[in-house]
């Protein structure tokens, strides 16, 4: 599954982070996802969202909140479309593909970031050169009324003791079960060099070690570079009462 990188992560700590959200028939959770990204404490200089032909008002509600927010002078927020339904795996691969900073975080669209998310984990790789990926948990919530009246801090930024569990490519490579590399999508940070290194999110799915695209995906990561969990510092509330996972979307 995995062998000696091909490429050497680079030395330098990340400047800048793009965050990608993948977006497909959740248009009636964007106004909760859109809040977590404008409220960061630190804004990330990319934000790509990537409409995966959603059949419903998904393009309109992103299209709208890129007209009505100004970014910083040397940050940009794009929208990428997709002229037909082409699933998560893809879809992410288009915008991390699209992506210039040299980090990039993930968001799925239901979902909603911790506010000092971005700020965390650009002290993350800042302090680990070593780790190719990071992720975190996350807190389960469901309805509007248990996200609004729950805390949007994790202060891991604040943590000077970072609390990280690294997992080794010699441990993730003899992993009997792809759950022993335990993290939430949602907060999942990772080095662009890393993801081209091993070709990205896999889009067919008889070629993954596990079923789902992100899982697959930190664990072949894993199998290459140190990777780290995050534990007890959860990074993102993650919504479980809306997922429409289909054939294609996951």
């Amino acid at each position: 599954m995995g062998s000696r990188p091909r490429v050497s992560l680079p030395p330098e700590a990340p400047r800048s982070i793009a965050l990608v959200v993948p977006c497909f028939k959740h248009a009636a959770y964007l106004p909760e996802m859109l809040e977590s990204i404008v409220s960061q404490t630190r804004l990330p200089e990319e934000v790509i969202f990537v409409d995966d032909c959603s059949p419903d008002a998904t393009g309109e509600i992103l299209r709208t909140f890129i007209a009505e927010h100004s970014w910083p002078a040397d940050g940009r927020c794009t929208l990428l479309v997709n002229d037909r339904n082409m699933g998560q795996a893809a879809s992410l691969n288009r915008g991390v593909s699209a992506a210039s900073s040299d980090l990039v975080m993930i968001l799925n669209d239901d979902d909603y970031l911790m506010h000092d998310a971005i700020e965390t984990m650009l002290g993350f790789f800042g302090r680990h050169r070593e780790l190719a990926l990071i992720g975190a948990q996350h807190i389960g919530f469901a309805g509007r009324d248990a996200l609004a009246a729950a805390s949007k801090t994790s202060n891991a930024h604040a943590t000077t003791g970072l609390p990280l569990v690294v997992h080794r490519p010699d441990d993730v490579r003899n992993y009997p079960f792809v759950d022993q590399l335990d993290m939430t999508h949602s907060g999942l940070g990772f080095l662009k060099v890393a993801w081209e290194a091993v070709g990205g999110y896999q889009t067919d799915k008889s070629k993954r070690v596990t079923r789902f695209s992100d899982r697959d995906f930190q664990f072949r990561v894993g199998a290459m570079w140190p990777v780290a969990v995050a534990k007890g510092r959860p990074l993102a509330f993650w919504r479980n009462d809306s997922s429409v996972d289909g054939p294609l979307n996951s």
